[in-house]
Formats: C-alpha cells, structure tokens, sequence
C-alpha cells in the first residue's frame, strides 16, 4: 500500500491544518513561461545553466511570504527546494547547480525556514526526484518527465543518481532545523526505483512528525493534482491547485482563477477530510504577483470568520438538505379529474446535493451552503439531537429550528447571503450530536456463472475494483461505444477482481483480452485464482486498427463453488504504463 489508512498522532497537526500555501520558484521564473519552459521548449541544458548567472530575486523577503501565508488563513508553506530542472534553492553541498552559486548568493531555503521557525508557521520541502540537469539521472525518452534527447555526454548510472537524491533529501532533513514535511514529485518510478521506502525511514528517522506525501510510492498522504477527490476516507490527502490556470512557476500576463473558484475548492475538500494546497508562483525579482496575493487575501478574510468550519474539522456525511412540498393528488370527481393539494400531507423533495457540505467537531457541526439555498425553509436529514443555537457565521443572525422525526428543520433563512462568497451555518450542541450518517455508495456484487461446456467471458463491467494508485487515483471502467475496459492502472495494488460461481471443479485455459500502445509494450498481467494459483503474461500490444489483442495466460483449475480471479499489473513499463483490460475468458480444458 502506498499510504496506510489512518492518522498518526504525530501527524494529526497536518490533517487538522485543512490549507497550506504552495510556491514554486527557480531560474524558470525568469523565463516567465512556467517551470516545464526547459522540457518544453527543448531548451539545451547548457543554454538554460546560463540563467544562473542572471538569477538574483533581490527583492525575495521570507517575512513577506510567511505574512502572506499568514493572512491567507494558511497553516504551511510547501516551497520547491528543487524541482525537475535540477537547479536547488538551497546550499546542497552535492551540487554547484545551486541558488548560491548565483548573484543572490543567499540560501533562500534557509531564510525562509527560519522565517516559519519564528512565526509558527510549518514548512514542508518540495524535491523532485527526477532531475534533467544531473548528468548520472537516467532518461526513459518516451517516459514521462524523462528528456527526450538527454544530452550525449551524460553518464547514466542510476546508483549514482539514486545516491545523490539521497543525500539531498538528508540534507534537507538536517540542515534547516525542524521541518514538517518532504513532498516528493517523482510518480512515474516504482518504489524500489526511488528506494521509497529507505528514504521514507531516513526522513523520519530525522524528523520524525514530518509527513511525507506518496510520490516516491511510500508516504503518509496522497496528493491528487488538480482535482478534487471526495472518496479517499480514511486516508490523508491533499489536493493541490495553482491560482494560474496554465502554470504553476510564473507566467507573465496570465489569468488567475477567482477567489470564489478556489474557495469552493477548499470548502469541498474540507468536507471531504482533506486538505487544500494553493499555488503561488513568485516574480524572478522573488516577490509574489499582486493579482495572486490579492486572492489568497480574500480566501484569508473568509477564513477569519468561517475558519472554526474549516481547521480542525472532521467530514460529515449527511443527506443532502430537503424542501418541504405539499402533496398533490389527482382525484376523479364525477368523472371530471381536477388536482388536489393535500394542505396537512408533504412531500421532501432533496436540495442540489453539490450545493451543500458538512464538517463537524466536538459539539459544533458545520452546514456548508457553497450555493445559498433556493428556499429559505428546508429540513436538514440525519441529524438527531437538538442543537441550542443556530446561527450564520458571517453575520451572527441567529437561525430558528426544530427537530422533529425528519431531521432538523431550518425556518427564516435571509432572503439573500451576507455576502458574495459561500456562508456556513453553525449549529451548536450541548454534547456531540446523534446524527444519521450515509454510507459510501457499495456497488452491487456480481457473482459470474462458469459455464460448464463453453467460454465463459468475464467483462470489465462485472469486476470489482481495490486498492489505490499514485494521487489516490483508483480503477475505473472506460466506457467507448459498446466496449467497456478497464483504465487506471499505476501500481500492482491496484487489483480488479470477479467472483464466479463454479457448478463442476474443472480445469479452465485463461485469456486475457486487452492491450497497450505498441511503444508501450513490457507491462506484465498477473492473474491469481483460487487458493495459491497464479498466472502471467504480458500485457499485449493494440493491433494495427487499434483493437485489443488475446493473450492466453494458462491454465487455472477451479473448485466448485464461489471464488475469485483477480488482475493485477505484475510490472508496469518504467513503473506507471499497464494498458487496458476488457475481459477475460475462461474455456474448459477438454479431457
């Protein structure tokens, strides 16, 4: 498992915190046309070693960064310590490619953990693993983040490298003094690639609290890029945005999304049990653009007021807020058929359910109106005890209620919000509320007949999806026309599984229909039966109109009775390619 379900005690303060500020800063900020300029643009690495020389953000100020974390609401700062082009904005001792060796000549890493050390604000490090500057990192030219043409004189020698990174992220562990996390950007390597799991230890081993996120495949919390996630219970996640729609590093005359975007984004994620991580991406002068600094201000002033909501919450699933309807019958009187509205009989018709979202703690639960209701009398279902006060938190006014055997009923709504951006109403308790919580949606299990004469085809549509990917991505079906296939697929926990009734123990030649790109070709199927049998081939290639091809696999002996087949990648071409899967077919072996 990439990340363990749960919440360590030392590390409940990052899943309390809710909102962090993300900065990415480097020589490609100079450029102005985001961090990818280098891969990109193809900009030889020679050509692009020469911005060291004009690198010198002279107006960069550790005070002024936390003080805008501070007044965005924001409990921690993620900074790129060094990202894919190699070049560190720390003093690494294993490497000249440094913000040291630059006129700015300052450690800026160093500044800024200090300035967090001071004002309590915790500090986390972004390192990429991948690295197109050092001349030893080994290059997979078709593989994602790899250079497509390293350049002739590198020195591939992936211990070397492996080594390096290392020892970077040991120097970043103990040179700054206490830090509070390690957030690695190298997903597409399997874990003994990055040696996830040493490293993982050594960064505890340093600093224990720190969290680590899961893209070196061994972390404490996924990290899903540019979505938001609302199925990852009880699991640490952090959803990351950058204010620029295109960039994450700055880029000049750029739109930025909206306070209101972005403040829906961290509500959703709150209510969901996860944070919220926001891009800021720094002038090459090292100050933070005024269009972005004013948006994480307005995020901030809404966090003033609605922050009890937000930090220190815990999600709530409850039914989504109903209206109250009369009932209409239609009844025949003579023959004439007229319509009635029956004035002391109701009808509860559900509210737009993404209009609305919950968080609680202790004795307070929080009603999240990120659209404000249409009607201002409905009825919140799920929730059993009867608060002493309910109120709106932006304005005070106080809200009148009464519980009843529906739920909790809320009258008197103002006509119009306090104000432009989502409210939040709060309901208090004398003691943590009885509420009626709704479970996670269980798809219906599908149990498939093995024929006892011929084929037996085994759909993508009837198997059963575990385990999560790299970003807390799952499984899922990809529907095109009348094929429905398997996609997804980042690690070997990932499994899709059918379970079949067998009426005749007998043995079953297996194939897999499914396919890869023809460049993508290397990815490894296992198939794993009943008891202790397993199987493997690989992952075929498409044919040349694109149609997915058979690969037997073996044969599989099955008693009678229920059971479970199961598929799982083996390997992954450069850890993170598999293909898609449509089905798989079980024939009787004849005697």
């Amino acid at each position: 498992m990439i990340v363990e379900p749960g919440i360590k005690d030392e590390l409940r303060w990052f899943y309390e915190a809710r909102f962090g500020m993300f900065v990415h800063f480097g020589l490609y900020s100079l450029l102005g046309r985001g961090e990818w300029v280098q891969y990109h643009e193809g900009i030889p690495r020679a050509e692009y070693g020469k911005l060291c020389g004009k690198f010198n953000p002279s107006r960069f100020c550790a005070e002024e960064w936390v003080g805008l974390a501070e007044e965005a609401g924001a409990k921690y700062i993620a900074v790129t310590a060094k990202h894919h082009d190699g070049f560190c904005l720390f003093d690494s001792v294993l490497t000249d490619f440094k913000i040291t060796n630059t006129p700015f000549k300052r450690d800026l890493i160093g500044e800024l953990a200090q300035a967090c050390q001071r004002r309590g604000m915790r500090i986390v490090f972004y390192y990429s693993q991948p690295d197109w500057h050092h001349p030893n990192y080994l290059h997979h030219p078709g593989a994602f983040k790899d250079l497509p043409h390293p350049p002739a004189n590198d020195r591939p020698d992936w211990p070397a490298y492996v080594k390096y990174y290392m020892g970077q992220v040991e120097e970043l562990c103990t040179k700054y003094g206490r830090i509070d996390g390690i957030w690695f950007d190298g997903s597409h390597k399997t874990v003994e690639e990055w040696r996830g799991r040493e490293i993982y230890a050594l960064i505890k081993q340093h600093q224990p609290h720190a969290v680590v996120n899961d893209r070196g495949r061994c972390g404490d919390f996924f990290t899903p890029e540019r979505s938001l996630p609302e199925d990852l219970t009880d699991f640490m996640f952090e959803a990351c945005e950058s204010i620029s729609p295109s960039s994450w590093g700055y880029q000049g005359d750029t739109a930025s999304y909206s306070a209101p975007y972005l403040l829906d984004s961290l509500i959703r994620m709150a209510c969901a049990g996860g944070n919220y991580l926001l891009n800021v991406g720094p002038t090459p002068d090292g100050r933070i653009p005024e269009n972005q600094a004013r948006v994480m201000r307005v995020i901030g002033q809404w966090l003033k007021i609605n922050g009890n909501a937000i930090y220190h919450t815990d999600p709530v699933r409850l039914s989504p807020p109903r209206k109250k309807s009369p009932k209409v019958r239609f009844l025949d009187e003579e023959g004439v058929v007229v319509r009635k509205r029956m004035l002391e009989e109701f009808d509860y018709r559900p509210l737009p359910a993404e209009d609305f979202g919950f968080t609680r703690t202790g004795d307070r639960l929080y009603l999240h109106c990120r659209k404000w209701p249409e009607i201002d009398q409905f009825t919140v279902p799920g929730i059993k005890s009867a608060p002493t006060k309910a109120k709106l938190l932006a304005s005070g006014e106080e809200i009148a209620f009464r519980v009843d055997g529906d739920g909790l009923e809320l009258s008197g709504l103002p006509p119009a919000p306090p104000g432009a951006l989502p409210q939040v109403i709060e309901f208090t308790f004398s003691k943590p509320p009885r509420l009626d919580v709704t479970a996670n949606p269980v798809k219906e299990t599908v149990l498939c007949r093995i024929s006892e004469s011929g084929a037996t085809e085994l759909p993508a549509g009837k198997a059963e999806f575990t385990g999560y990917g790299v970003k807390g991505t799952k499984l899922r079906l990809v529907v095109e026309g009348e094929r429905e296939m398997i996609d997804g697929w980042w690690v070997p926990e990932q499994e899709a599984h059918w379970r079949v009734y067998c009426p005749r123990a007998g043995a079953y030649t297996l194939s897999v229909l499914g396919g890869c790109a023809k460049n993508d070709t290397g990815a490894v199927i296992r198939i794993a039966g009943a008891g202790s049998q397993e199987l493997k081939v690989d992952m075929p290639p498409l044919s040349d109109d694109g149609g997915f091809n058979l690969a037997e696999a073996g044969i599989i002996e099955l008693a009678v009775g229920e059971s479970v087949i199961a598929v799982n990648p083996a390997k992954l071409k450069w850890g993170y390619i598999f293909g898609r899967i449509e089905k798989l077919i079980l024939e009787p072996v004849t005697q």
